[in-house]
């Protein structure tokens, strides 16, 4: 299945090939201890030092995947806004990264660049609209850090209060949160 709209195209992906990504990123947590954690991130409550989100680049480039503390992004200008949402009551406050910040950051300029969640859930957003499209990568909700249990340590909000062209389906389709992997594509 896919949805196209002006910066965001969401499409389906084999289960059987995502569960086995998540189980070798288990495996190498175990196995490499510090690395990305699917169970850590799930359990609870997320430590600055931990990789809440891994880069890879399967653009063409030679370039060696990254992971990313949430010091790290914390370290990344910070931006922020309040709106509401149709997964909560009343005004929220979001504190976190702009999109367009992360992408400068991780050094993607062109392409497509797919956002992954720990369910499975993937969005492709075109990098050149990434720019126009107001995203916040966000890791602090109502002022409190993020766990999986909450929809983080990752989400991707909009202000969707600012005016009625962030509220719309793509719009919300593009919400994606426990965010956890990008994928730099050609």
């Amino acid at each position: 299945m896919e949805v196209a709209h002006k910066f965001i195209r969401l499409r389906s992906t084999s289960s059987a090939v995502r569960g086995w990504a998540l189980w070798l990123a288990l495996i190498a947590s175990f196995n490499l201890g510090g690395f990305f954690s699917t169970a850590a991130l799930a359990s609870g409550v997320v430590d600055q030092d931990q990789v809440v989100l891994a880069v890879e680049y399967q653009d063409g480039s030679e370039r060696d995947g990254r992971q990313l503390t949430l010091e790290e992004i914390m370290a990344l200008p910070l931006a922020g806004f309040a709106t509401s949402t149709i997964w909560t009551d009343g005004v929220q406050q979001f504190e976190g990264v702009w999109l367009k910040d992360l992408v400068k950051h991780i050094e993607v300029e062109t392409g497509l660049l797919e956002l992954s969640a720990l369910n499975e859930y993937l969005v492709d957003f075109p990098v050149e609209d990434i720019a126009d499209s107001q995203a916040l990568v966000a890791y602090r909700h109502n002022g409190e850090l993020m766990s999986a249990r909450s929809r983080g340590p990752l989400w991707v909000v909009f202000p969707y209060d600012h005016g009625p062209e962030f509220r719309t389906e793509p719009t919300y389709v593009a919400s994606i949160w426990q965010l956890d992997l990008m994928v730099a594509l050609p």
